[in-house]
């Protein structure tokens, strides 16, 4: 039997419970929330609440989100101790933390699983087993909400199965539109196989699109999130044998059966790097 600890938000980490209860093997043995929630029948009154350093010498398992800030050397304690982690935000690390925080999970042996929620959606399962290389993906994620570093780590964690994340040549730029406060970001990323791939983000109200397209030899996909249109060669995509996998299940599976880590602690250092980037080159070559 596997005991989860929980730290964070109330209503952040409610989905996530409401599917560690309908698991097998798991039990839930308490919680340090954030925040609460007045509704008896939430969770927040059937799981026991906990300090959170008794919470995480009782747990195996921590699943926590970024609003309540760990101390980086409790991080590492939890993680020396060899008990799991999964993160339902991307936690405020520097690049040196995590580059530690990794060692620290190699040695002991610790699964930290980083939340990759397009990584697990059946379309990008699709285009992982199907994509023919070499290949040029065209990403377009435009919102009326404000964009954050967040927007491309999520977007970055999701090319671990098609391109791979760790790019051989980086180039990027922005555009800022004072009179609307509209902000649109363009990066190239070049891989070692001719591969390309070409991200365009940004918060343009009142737009609200997320596509994917890729071009290979003698395939063309285009994945349109934003209408549930999918086609492969201009004609529907058969997503029957591809299910919505669950990410908290997916880490779970990995510890109880000892499965390939997902989107773990090395893959968030290496897009952490690709950002910095990123970001640098963005400041370089800002345009108003």
């Amino acid at each position: 039997m596997l005991n989860i600890g929980l730290i964070g938000k109330t209503e952040i980490l409610e989905p996530h419970v409401k599917r560690i209860q309908k698991i097998k093997g798991v039990n839930i043995v308490g919680k340090t929330s954030v925040g609460t929630d007045t509704r008896l029948n939430s969770f927040h009154f059937s799981i026991p609440e906990i300090n959170r350093i008794e919470l995480i010498e009782r747990a195996d398992i921590i699943v926590m989100d970024n609003s309540s800030i760990l101390p980086f050397k409790l991080l590492c304690d939890i993680v020396k101790k060899s008990k799991h982690i999964f993160t339902t935000e991307y936690l405020s690390l520097t690049i040196d933390e995590c580059s530690q925080l990794n060692s620290l999970a190699n040695e002991s042996g610790s699964v930290i699983q980083v939340t990759n929620p397009h990584y697990f959606t059946p379309a990008v399962q699709w285009l992982n087993k199907h994509l023919i290389a070499p290949t040029f993906i065209d990403i377009s994620y435009l919102t009326g909400e404000t964009i954050t570093d967040s927007t491309l780590i999520s977007l970055l964690l999701m090319l671990i199965g098609t391109t791979g994340i760790s790019p051989r040549k980086i180039g990027a730029v922005t555009f800022r539109t004072k009179a609307t406060e509209s902000k649109f970001n363009n990066v190239r990323l070049e891989f070692g196989d001719a591969s390309v791939v070409n991200i365009n983000y940004g918060n343009l109200p009142p737009l609200n699109e997320f596509k994917i397209k890729s071009y290979s030899p003698g395939q063309f996909v285009t994945l349109n999130f934003s209408n549930k249109t999918f086609q492969c060669n201009n004609q529907p995509i058969d997503f029957s044998e591809y299910t919505s996998v669950n990410e908290i299940e997916s880490f779970l599976q990995t510890i109880q059966k000892k499965s390939k880590q997902i989107s773990n602690i090395e893959d968030y250092l290496i897009v952490l790097h690709a950002v910095q980037k990123i970001n640098k080159k963005i400041t370089q070559f800002s345009t108003v």
